[in-house]
């Protein structure tokens, strides 16, 4: 196995710092600490440049918050604009390196992967229904706070042996100041969280033969036409998790028979030949549309639009055509107000414009 070494100098190269402010501020360029460095672009980047060469450079300390949904989570949010430009800048260089090494079948923050290219996998393995009659899902328990430090080094330390880009690794890993513990909200946290698994994945597909399998972050789907030869790998899971990563699998772990109930899976119940939206992700859209003919007049007209599109992307990944007739395309007052807020932003209302032929 390669293994990467002179990688701090591409990190730290200005040109890289420069191309991760541009990835950082991505729709953050309102911020006034996005703003603070534009003004002062070419000091500022120098002297954070300065900062990684020199190793004066620490993670600054999160600000914690909780949030409730869909369950209750801890959030850990970097204050500090320039740290998130450092872990953009990590991630130009290395994510090229890890890409490589992991299986077609894992989805998470890959790009030109993603949630519906997932889905639409999975789909594909359902059209085999001789061998996927029973389906096995599981949930790593506590996922990120539950990643070990020690664990995930060693395993970065197989693709990288640049001493100075592991010193920053480092530095970002230990950052919350435990032996575990990965910050969800970190931008390089959600890499970790591939790399963490990775070996698990080739350890299914390779070791264990697994055809049919699809992870997206801590979620997983194996597909069998045997409910015992899955009890039997669910075993071999467990025990695999617990012995090599101090990983346990979610009580929510589960093996059941794919026709009965299709697979509630990523925000969508797929069956062989059709998928909807999950009931709980149908419920959050109706409250959505309730809440902007309510309260659309006090609401930022880019983020009622927004989040009106985001969900017909949603639709439009699965046989959900009926519903979005019902509660938006049909619906006079709330096309009346998407139209009102896109003409003030200074445009056609997007969904009228995807849809014209429907609604001529």
């Amino acid at each position: 196995m390669r293994r990467y070494s002179r990688l701090y100098e591409r990190i730290t190269a200005l040109s890289n710092i420069y191309l991760a402010h541009k990835n950082a501020r991505k729709g953050k360029s309102h911020y006034q600490e996005v703003k603070s460095v534009n003004e002062n672009e070419v000091l500022l980047l120098k002297n954070l440049q300065s900062s990684l060469i020199n190793k004066t450079f620490t993670t600054s300390q999160y600000k914690i918050k909780k949030i409730y949904e869909p369950k209750e989570r801890t959030i850990y949010i970097l204050p500090y604009y320039p740290d998130r430009i450092v872990q953009h800048a990590v991630m130009n260089v290395i994510q090229p390196i890890w890409d490589k090494t992991f299986i077609y079948d894992t989805y998470s923050a890959i790009p030109n992967r993603g949630i519906h290219k997932a889905i639409d996998r999975l789909q594909t393995f359902l059209s085999d229904n001789r061998h996927t009659t029973y389906c096995l899902q599981f949930d790593v328990k506590s996922y990120y706070p539950s990643m070990n430090h020690e664990i995930l080094l060693s395993l970065i330390k197989r693709k990288i042996k640049c001493k100075n880009t592991l010193w920053l690794l480092e530095d970002v890993i230990d950052s919350v100041g435990n032996e575990i513990n990965i910050p969800i909200g970190n931008y390089l946290s959600q890499y970790f969280a591939n790399i963490y698994l990775n070996q698990f994945d080739h350890w299914i597909k390779e070791d264990r033969k697994v055809r049919y399998y699809i992870r997206y972050n801590d979620d997983g789907i194996i597909l069998r036409n045997s409910k015992t030869a899955l009890w039997k790998l669910y075993e071999e899971i467990r025990e695999y998790l617990d012995n090599r990563l101090q990983l346990k699998l979610n009580s929510k772990t589960r093996i059941y028979p794919v026709d009965q109930q299709g697979i509630d899976f990523l925000g969508y119940k797929t069956f062989r030949d059709h998928r909807f939206l999950r009931r709980r992700t149908v419920n959050k859209f109706k409250k959505k549309v309730r809440t902007i003919k309510r309260e659309y007049n006090i609401m930022d007209p880019l983020h009622v639009v927004s989040s009106v599109m985001s969900y017909v992307g949603w639709m439009e990944h699965g046989s959900c055509f009926n519903l979005m007739k019902k509660y938006l395309l049909e619906d006079a007052e709330i096309m009346k107000i998407l139209d009102s807020l896109s003409s003030g932003l200074g445009y056609v209302n997007p969904l009228r414009m995807k849809y014209r032929q429907y609604m001529m």
